[in-house]
């Protein structure tokens, strides 16, 4: 929980592996260690003192919201996780990719992994499941990550965004075989299964038999406990739900599937995905959110457009939520044009693990949102669900909760000041919210403490001291682009 400031050289949020046959000066170490200590210490008096100037200076304009928090709780949060692709292909040194996992595993709580394989009509089961054992059984990934606590394994079938040239009978039949086999070979038994990722090609009626199709195969082949989601479209848009209708109007194929599931890019979760699943028992799987292009150290755009998308998802309904990339390796991570889909990347160049800004927002977040944790729908006024789609963005993304020991949990975003805009993204200008909270379910209690902690650009996962709640109502002021959580004692 300690302040994260760094720089691209080292520091506190970049670790540094040697060669493992090289020795150390350990005295030269730490003449670079005192160094690079000042010079963080005074970066971060700096930009301290600039953001403090640049408020006092009255530049940034101020809005007042209310958040509304239902009485009655909507879904449970049972899965946080990330995918990883070709981990047998990278050079990352044993110890940093043991740093790596526990980090990203273990730190963040995941307990679901995401699982890649190659499934178009060109792929024989065979070589489907030669290429999955190298990836991730004979690699060592799936055993270590089942140490750090993942529990579930989701199968991300990828054949690209063609139409399906096989019939939807061979094509599932292909995908049970290979669940099938890779359990009955290696041990690795696959919890859910997706029908293809991020399918375009496919029609709503195909997706619907796929879907039938391929519980009809995985129950013949004594599989029955293992799920089905779909569409998994690359957005949470009109297409997707499309997709949905098309299974729901098979009855049998809307009685195989056991959850949704959309992408949250520029496109996340809406109240529409959630009331398509109302009063049901089906679940809403996000399989896959993340950003794209380089990723510069700090980068409180990406922090908080991230950090709002998980948000947001969870206040429409979101049951499991995956990041796209936990970590991967780089020649260079500062020219690295494709670092931004990852959470870590193994720096080769500096021979160091870079550390986004967004996973310790992430961790920021799911200190106070753990698995099992009950979400409360929010209202905010002005802005209502706080939408996080297509166009103009919110100026602010929250969520509430009653984590699985009884205490509350309450978190915000402010998105304003986020950059740059571009023609499907807009973001509000920099503004000062004076955010109210209230939580009627609360209003009968005099007072409760919550901790606070805060980040932003300077600070990562900083305690701010404790909020008082006073009959079901708190007042705070959000900065732009700052992430603030409360915890209650």
């Amino acid at each position: 929980m300690a302040p994260c400031f760094g720089s691209i050289i080292a520091g506190e949020r970049n670790y540094r592996y040697e060669s493992e046959t090289m020795g150390h000066d350990v005295n030269k170490l730490r003449r670079k260690l005192f160094v690079v200590t000042k010079f963080l210490g005074l970066t971060r008096i700096l930009r301290l003192a600039l953001l403090f100037a640049h408020t006092a200076s009255g530049q940034l304009g101020t809005q007042s919201v209310t958040l509304t928090v239902a009485r009655d709780p909507a879904q449970t949060l049972e899965g946080f996780g990330c995918s990883l692709v070709d981990p047998n292909k990278t050079r990352i040194p044993i110890r940093a990719r043991a740093e790596l996992i526990n980090r990203v595993f273990g730190d963040l709580h995941m307990n679901v992994l995401r699982l890649w394989v190659q499934s178009g009509p060109a792929w024989s089961c065979a070589q489907m499941k030669a290429e999955f054992y190298q990836a991730y059984v004979d690699s060592g990934i799936v055993a270590a990550v089942q140490k750090q606590g993942v529990v579930r394994l989701l199968l991300a079938p990828a054949r690209g965004e063609n139409p399906p040239t096989e019939s939807m009978s061979e094509y599932a039949s292909k995908l049970a075989e290979f669940i099938q086999g890779v359990q009955a070979e290696r041990g690795i038994k696959i919890d859910v299964t997706g029908i293809a990722n991020e399918p375009a090609g496919f029609k709503p009626g195909e997706m619907a038999e796929a879907v039938r199709r391929l519980r009809q195969q995985l129950d013949a082949r004594d599989l029955k406990e293992v799920a089905i989601i779909a569409p998994e479209a690359a957005s949470a848009d009109g297409p997707a739900l499309q997709c949905i209708a098309g299974i729901q109007a098979d009855p049998r194929a809307w009685a195989a599937l056991r959850g949704i599931a959309t992408h949250s890019y520029n496109m996340a979760a809406t109240p529409e995905f959630a009331k398509a699943i109302a009063e049901t028992d089906k679940q809403y799987w996000m399989t896959e959110a993340g950003d794209n292009g380089n990723e510069r150290e700090l980068d409180a755009n990406l922090a908080a457009s991230t950090t709002a998308r998980f948000l947001n998802d969870l206040n429409c309904g979101v049951t499991h939520w995956i990041y796209f990339l936990g970590f991967h390796d780089s020649p260079d991570v500062t020219r690295d044009d494709d670092n931004a889909t990852k959470l870590m990347v193994y720096d080769h160049k500096q021979k160091r693990i870079w550390r986004s800004l967004k996973y310790d927002w992430l961790r920021q977040v799911r200190a106070g949102l753990p698995n099992g944790s009950r979400m409360y729908p929010v209202k905010a006024q002005p802005g209502g669900d706080l939408v996080f789609s297509y166009g103009q963005k919110p100026f602010l993304n929250v969520v509430a909760a009653k984590r699985p020991n009884g205490g509350w949990s309450l978190a915000m975003v402010n998105l304003t000041g986020v950059r740059p805009d571009t023609p499907i993204s807009t973001w509000h200008p920099a503004t000062l919210l004076k955010v109210r909270w209230e939580v009627p379910t609360l209003a009968g209690k005099a007072a409760v403490t919550l901790n606070s902690y805060r980040s932003d650009a300077v600070r990562c996962f900083a305690p701010a001291g404790h909020a008082v709640m006073t009959k079901g109502t708190l007042t705070l002021d959000l900065r732009p682009r700052e992430l603030v959580t409360l915890i209650e004692e």
